[in-house]
């Protein structure tokens, strides 16, 4: 195949040419294989003596509807604003984009730089102005066609909910499995751990208590792994698969190009199918549960779904999802308490704790846990230029210059393949053709290797964007804040650490730890006093980088 490239070719050196592979799962069986993509572009690129290989970016499994979600070709558009590639090759205008307005925004931001984008199944370059009107129209059939699809996926649901069939999702599910005949049947070595849940639970055991018993008899989670936490117990005795029922759209897709789905809070009618396939749990135990968690939703404001019905929680707060338990992993929540039938104060209290007390966490107080994240938030910017300098040495990637290395012998490899490539171009006998075709597949294995190296680049991030992203919220900062909804701390910080009255800290960066540590080493730290009746505590707030 020839690329007809409108790209200047550069006084000196070679044209940079990269490539873009997506498989999508929209459609899975009519899309070429990323594999075979990355051997495609990996044979044009390197077979073409002027042009310099500048790595092979792809998604797997990410829908080309928006540009948000898709990591390999986010890191390909800032490489190539950076300098780092003159010409990206793609297979058609719908594997690039399928949303007009991303299309076009991207077009043209890179033919600004003179970055040239060539769709090869259309034959048309982004360097041409005149294929503008054509790049558009492909990419609004392409966005026509990913509305036109969601919609023949809706009226099909829908049409399945109305003739009451569906499809159970038994690999995300304990107690189920599809026969060779396609039948759903019970599959009783995780039915009995389904039955035993439901009966600790009746038996007045929380979800962090049926979690313990669970793990103490080394029964295995859906994933084969002895591992339980409390949504999820909570999950399964909400199910109503587990008494032969199926509950349709407790969620929906709010817009086909987005992607985004939101719970159904009325918004899209719901369905219901009794009796529809065989159930693990009697129909008395079900209600017995459900009237219990009922009660406990009830008293305790937590959002569950009530025959059908989802009900909401306002028990949310600017701190939902956002603290930490360091002792058992799980989220602090808020909850009002109540005296004599009115409101008196909001504290924070350990998720696991919900029922019964279960962790050894302590409560906290949500009007002194607001006051010293905002302590802690004018420190920081106070220190901002430090912080600056703390940020670019902490976030520093120390596995950059191994991987270079690696990266510099692969290039070295393929360029002495390459050079005996281009020595036997011109002998086409049964020989030099199998000879030809051997140093093409090596090259192409060496290929796949970079590309390995540059996904693991990928997940780590520009160290420049993530310090701006956290600097700039502080920036915007008033000195005179009181309010935490003033500013949008969650941009400045991943999570927050209650380790118990005396010590808070925030983490910048990478919230996710497989231990918090209980003594950890501050950068920044501020005290705050507060009083509970007679007794007077004093809580440290500081914060810590996790690269």
């Amino acid at each position: 195949m020839k690329i007809e490239s409108l790209h200047k070719p550069p006084k000196e050196g070679r044209l940079k040419v990269a490539a873009y592979g997506r498989v999508s799962n929209d459609k899975a069986e009519l899309e070429t294989s990323l594999q075979e993509q990355i051997d495609h572009y990996t044979r044009i690129i390197v077979m073409n003596p002027d042009w310099e290989f500048a790595g092979i970016y792809y998604d797997d499994g990410i829908s080309g509807t928006s540009t948000e979600k898709r990591t390999g070709f986010n890191k390909m558009i800032e490489n190539a604003k950076a300098g780092l590639i003159d010409i990206i090759l793609v297979k058609s205008i719908s594997r690039f984009a399928r949303n007009v307005i991303d299309l076009l925004t991207v077009v043209r931001e890179l033919r600004n730089l003179d970055i040239e984008i060539y769709f090869e199944t259309q034959n048309v370059s982004s360097l041409d102005k005149k294929c503008d009107q054509m790049i558009t129209m492909y990419a609004e059939f392409a966005e026509e066609e990913a509305i036109s699809v969601s919609e023949n996926v809706k009226w099909r649901q829908d049409k399945n909910m109305k003739d009451g069939r569906y499809f159970l999702p038994v690999k995300q599910m304990l107690g189920y499995r599809y026969d060779e005949n396609k039948r759903l049947v019970i599959y009783e070595p995780e039915a009995k751990i389904i039955r035993l849940i439901y009966q600790l639970y009746l038996d007045g055991n929380g979800s962090m208590l049926i979690c313990k018993e669970l793990t103490s008899l080394k029964m295995k989670n859906r994933n084969g792994i002895v591992k339980w936490h409390p949504n999820s117990i909570r999950s399964i005795l909400r199910n109503e698969a587990y008494v032969g029922d199926h509950l349709f759209r407790k969620e929906y897709v709010e817009d086909p190009i987005t992607h985004k789905r939101k719970i159904n809070l009325g918004e899209k009618e719901q369905y219901i199918v009794k009796n529809g396939h065989p159930a693990i749990i009697d129909r008395r135990t079900w209600e017995a549960v459900q009237k219990l968690m009922d009660y406990k939703c009830d008293k305790f404001n937590t959002p569950s779904y009530k025959n059908g019905t989802y009900s909401k929680s306002n028990s949310s707060t600017a701190f939902t999802g956002f603290i930490i338990c360091p002792r058992c992993g799980s989220n602090y929540i808020s909850k009002l308490n109540h005296y004599n039938g009115k409101k008196t104060n909001r504290h924070l209290m350990c998720s696991s704790n919900r029922e019964s007390k279960t962790c050894p966490s302590e409560n906290y107080p949500f009007d002194v846990f607001e006051k010293g994240l905002i302590q802690i938030l004018k420190i920081l910017k106070t220190n901002i230029g430090d912080l600056k300098d703390i940020l670019y040495k902490e976030f520093e990637d120390t596995d950059k210059d191994e991987r270079s290395k690696k990266f510099d012998k692969l290039n070295s490899e393929i360029e002495k393949l390459r050079t005996q490539l281009n020595k036997i171009e011109n002998y086409h006998d049964e020989f030099y053709t199998n000879l030809r075709n051997a140093y093409l597949e090596k090259i192409t294995a060496l290929t796949n290797k970079k590309v390995l190296i540059e996904n693991e680049s990928l997940t780590k991030e520009n160290i420049e964007s993530r310090v701006k992203a956290i600097l700039e919220p502080l920036k915007k900062l008033n000195n005179d804040i009181n309010k935490v909804d003033e500013v949008d701390f969650k941009k400045v910080f991943d999570k927050a650490v209650i380790v118990d009255k005396g010590l808070i800290y925030f983490i910048i960066g990478n919230g996710s730890m497989k231990k918090y540590p209980l003594k950890p080493k501050l950068i920044y730290q501020t005290t705050v006093s507060y009083k509970v009746r007679i007794t007077t505590f004093q809580t440290t707030f500081g914060v810590i980088i996790n690269k």
